[in-house]
């Protein structure tokens, strides 16, 4: 829209500048790290070297015994439990010299001053060289690759396969029924519902782009991908269904708000542009985005500032959150799924440790596709596409709307159905398999 910040994006050139920048800080934090211990290991070095030299061994326990007691300035005898090393009774004497300590302190120089370097350059040439190596063989590997990705994706269908047809089935019904009703109401003059045609319409379409992306991740096995998609439709159906519930005033308070989430935009990228290589807005689209955020504010007052301040007035609430329009539209009960889809949209504990592609907890690592776990994300898209069209019935309550409508609810049991008779025969079919061990 005008008025929002453009080319946000990460020019290849500048983000490669600041990743390499970051990754360097890394690897001089690690080799701070190491040369953290270099004296430490010159002088233990140097303490075997004299040791030789008068025929005799220490072990390395106490070897660094004598070294930190060194290291840390301390000028008596150092008492250790093990004399063998001893000459008839007589204690060995090491001494370090002047000449000893300034060739300590010249190699931990010289070395602290050009390892980072050295190991670098070396780093630079091995991986240039082993990609080099990955490159010629990675044809081969591709091609094992797909192959084992074609067998895995054929054993899926032959599971999931009824369930993700069906669901591909609604979401073509729910498009074609949001189609229709779009250009219909939309052709028609208008009744004074121009905002909530406008954004119910947008929702839906939305609601359904996303469901072709559950569709997506769902037919090559990532149930955990899916279940985060979901957790996006069910925001939009609820945000869908407490519009129109509440009709065309707040509808244009959701279109507008818009301009205060332009402002949050433009907030954010003048902290940041600079770093990634990127120009600052240009002053005309600045001020347009000043001037809407202004004029908004000032009609709806300072709550509308806030993530959810749209539906401040129509809730009640000077600052609400999502939770209280999910319970608002009665569909609070799916609170326990939301969170769920949330671990893996976050990087909380949670996301690391439990993955709905796998069947159990267990210390597996799943690091791609599964066949595992796609039942309820496949059947909550499904509940929740039928949720999101039935939003738009208040654009056009007709018969023919009506049957629309539950047809898909009807089909939206059956593919329920169907996502548990894949699931129940994946656990049985695991069970004996275990059995059979």
């Amino acid at each position: 829209m005008p008025g929002e910040p453009e080319h946000m994006g990460f020019p290849c050139r500048e983000l490669a500048q600041y990743e390499e920048g970051l990754n360097v800080q890394v690897l001089q934090e690690s080799f701070e790290d190491v040369l953290g211990d270099l004296p430490e290991q010159i002088l233990s070095h140097l303490l075997a070297t004299k040791l030789k030299a008068q025929g005799q061994t220490l072990s390395k326990r106490d070897q660094g015994r004598i070294v930190r007691h060194i290291l840390a300035g301390n000028t008596v005898p150092v008492k250790l439990r093990e004399w063998q090393f001893w000459k008839k009774g007589e204690p060995i004497t090491l001494a370090f010299t002047a000449e000893d300590l300034a060739r300590i302190g010249h190699i931990a120089d010289t070395v602290t001053e050009k390892l980072p370097e050295i190991i670098d350059s070396a780093a630079v040439n091995v991986a240039s060289d082993l990609l080099s190596t990955l490159k010629k063989r990675w044809s081969r590997e591709l091609g094992r690759q797909k192959k084992e990705l074609d067998g895995f994706r054929r054993r899926l269908e032959e599971r999931w396969g009824p369930g993700i047809g069906l669901l591909r089935m609604l979401l073509t019904i729910s498009r074609e029924f949001g189609e229709s009703l779009n250009q219909e109401t939309r052709a028609r003059p208008s009744d004074g519902s121009r905002y909530r045609v406008e954004v119910l319409t947008r929702l839906h379409a939305r609601g359904c782009q996303v469901v072709e992306e559950i569709l997506a991740l769902l037919s090559t096995g990532l149930a955990d991908g899916a279940m985060a998609r979901w957790r996006t439709l069910h925001e939009v159906t609820v945000v869908a269904l407490f519009i129109s519930k509440h009709g065309e005033g707040l509808s244009e308070r959701y279109f507008l708000h818009q301009y205060v989430e332009s402002k949050k935009a433009a907030t954010k990228y003048a902290v940041c542009y600079e770093r990634l290589g990127h120009d600052a807005l240009a002053p005309e689209e600045a001020k347009l985005i000043d001037e809407r955020y202004d004029a908004v504010i000032a009609r709806y007052g300072a709550d509308f500032r806030t993530d959810y301040g749209w539906a401040s007035e129509a809730l009640g609430n000077r600052n609400p959150n999502f939770d209280a329009l999910e319970a608002s539209v009665g569909l609070d009960h799916w609170r326990a799924h939301y969170r769920m889809a949330g671990h893996n949209v976050h990087a909380n504990p949670k996301g690391a440790f439990f993955k709905l592609g796998l069947l159990d907890e267990t210390n597996m690592l799943l690091a791609g596709p599964s066949n595992a776990g796609l039942a309820d994300p496949g059947h909550s898209a499904a509940v929740s596409l039928d949720q999101l069209s039935s939003a738009l019935l208040v654009l056009q309550t007709t018969f023919d709307n009506l049957v629309a409508l539950r047809t898909m609810l009807l089909l939206e049991r059956e593919i329920g159905e169907a996502f548990f008779d894949a699931d129940q025969r994946l656990k049985e079919d695991e069970v004996s398999y275990q059995d059979a061990q």
